[in-house]
């Protein structure tokens, strides 16, 4: 079963081993609330109701059934109708990795809440229920049933790495110092993701027994570092030194439970988010990122509380500049 799970210290298989919160956040991003959300919208519905990844051929707009803020937990009577969603990508998937469903096959035996053969089915929050042979969001209803678009009943999980370097004058040399703050802006490495084309910070899912040291360094090597003017020997010089920062330079900013649009009642994202910083502009810093196979553009930015941001991504930065005191 591996490493056994405290709050005071995690040790999961194929994650990194760091302290956990105990809260688990309200999620907004994969509900429907019923009001108007968005006020930069014309729009009086929530800016969440449709499912997730609308706008392409494969995933086709789900509408979630309103859920009020006080009828979230499993707890609260509701008279609750959620629609039934996997899509027909996850449905036909042969990979060895995406599960198959106990509720149609009794010959489908999955160890919730342990580390199997293919992932780790633990979550960061400790033990999840399962309610009529899958795994219940333990942030509560989402309007949806099945897996969605992920892969796993129970948590999915993936690695976000927020690489992060101080705005320097056109020398390189002062921080640069907001006006209304008065504290010095930090810029990080921001894509444009290709399925939703919203601004986010580079991550992905965390690959059969993969640890997620290699998650965070193969994401951010995917998804930002495209060196098209490098000779191969300066390539990879410059991966070597990533590999060394990715294994050994990090602080944990997050793990956990993510406000992910393709959450559902029975299958949820969870996340562990490190922050990789080049205070002096010596490494990092000086990289000059291209967009790589996972991402429509890369770019670093500076981090701002009005950036909109994809899923939970913004809460991820907040956290950033509150440990380093910068701006935002």
């Amino acid at each position: 079963m591996g490493h056994l799970l405290s709050c005071a210290n995690i040790r999961l298989g194929t994650r990194i081993s760091e302290p956990v919160e105990n809260r688990i956040p309200i999620h907004h991003k994969c509900r429907n609330c019923g009001r108007k959300c968005d006020s930069s919208s014309p729009s009086n519905t929530c800016a969440h109701a449709k499912y997730t990844r609308t706008g392409t051929k494969e995933q086709p707009a789900i509408i979630r059934p309103v859920i009020p803020d006080d009828k979230v937990p499993w707890s609260t009577q509701f008279d609750y109708n959620p629609i039934e969603f996997t899509s027909e990508k996850v449905l036909k998937s042969t990979k060895e990795y995406v599960d198959r469903d106990p509720r149609k096959d009794p010959n489908v035996i999955i160890p919730w809440n342990s580390d199997d053969r293919l992932c780790d089915r633990r979550s960061y929050h400790g033990i999840y229920n399962v309610v009529r042979g899958v795994p219940q969001n333990p942030c509560g209803r989402t309007g949806i049933t099945g897996r969605g678009h992920l892969g796993h009943f129970g948590p999915n999980h993936a690695a976000d790495p927020i690489v992060t370097r101080w705005k320097r004058d056109k020398n390189g040399g002062a921080k640069i110092i907001h006006p209304n703050t008065g504290k010095a802006i930090l810029q990080f490495v921001c894509i444009r993701r290709k399925d939703t084309n919203e601004l986010a910070v580079p991550g992905g899912m965390v690959e059969k027994k993969e640890k997620a040291t290699e998650t965070l360094r193969r994401e951010f090597h995917e998804e930002v570092l495209n060196f098209p003017d490098l000779d191969e020997h300066e390539k990879d010089k410059l991966l070597s030194t990533i590999k060394d920062i990715f294994e050994n330079g990090g602080t944990r900013i997050y793990c956990g439970y993510v406000d992910d649009p393709r959450n559902t009642d029975n299958g949820w994202m969870e996340t562990t988010v490190y922050n990789f910083h080049d205070d002096n502009a010596e490494h990092l810093a000086l990289i000059n990122v291209n967009a790589g196979s996972d991402a429509t553009d890369a770019f670093w930015e500076d981090l701002d509380s009005k950036m909109p941001l994809f899923a939970s991504h913004a809460d991820f930065l907040r956290r950033v500049a509150a440990l380093r005191d910068s701006h935002w």
